[in-house]
């Protein structure tokens, strides 16, 4: 086959697969879409073909797609003509902007309002939807289970510590950490993990 051999397969397949995804929320049909054409591009018509073979049939592609999108998010984006998908303008909530808007509040917000700036961050980072489900949980959750952990051990190794201290030499011995001092280690690891886990989101985004 020769090269032009390959730019009529690339665009044969993406035409196939843009028909399977008419019923796709546009931010994600396109995020597919693009990443194909991207991973197609550099291709030789018999790599090309092989490629192709290897990705299955467009509309399987695009069940499993719709697979993973949430329900919500299929009502809000549902476009009243179906035909549009590739001149339509994107909704906000699927747009990179939102979404790097999202990512940077849920990182820096609790440092500029305590609190309240990572709650906001992590309504932003819920409502986009260019990030995957388990992403979003994964960035929420994660910050305060590995500081709940972190206190639990150290808890436990202070009960270990001082169980083995006599009982009036507990309240001075620096070895055995306060709870104050548990609180304060599980606070300051919440306030560090929380910028990185906005850097992965953002990391996340990447061909998005």
């Amino acid at each position: 086959m020769t090269e032009p051999d390959a730019d009529r397969l690339r665009r044969d397949f993406l035409g196939r697969l843009d028909a399977a995804m008419t019923d796709l929320p546009y931010g994600v049909a396109t995020e597919i879409h693009d990443g194909i054409e991207e991973e197609l591009g550099g291709l030789d018509a018999e790599a090309t073909a092989d490629r192709i073979a290897q990705l299955g049939d467009p509309g399987t592609i695009a069940r499993e797609a719709m697979a993973e999108v949430p329900v919500s998010t299929l009502i809000a984006a549902a476009p009243s003509d179906r035909s549009a998908l590739t001149t339509q303008k994107a909704p906000l909530l699927e747009t990179r902007g939102y979404a790097i808007a999202a990512a940077l509040v849920f990182a820096f917000g609790g440092f500029i309002v305590p609190v309240v700036g990572w709650f906001v961050g992590a309504v932003l980072v819920s409502s986009s939807a260019l990030w995957r489900r388990w992403e979003k949980i994964v960035a929420i959750a994660l910050p305060f289970g590995v500081a709940a952990l972190i206190a639990v051990v150290i808890w436990i190794a202070r009960l270990v510590t001082s169980s083995a201290v006599p009982a009036g030499e507990q309240e001075h011995n620096p070895l055995i950490p306060s709870a104050l001092d548990i609180w304060h280690s599980s606070i300051l690891l919440i306030f560090v993990l929380i910028p990185v886990i906005g850097g992965w989101l953002l990391w996340r985004l990447r061909r998005r």
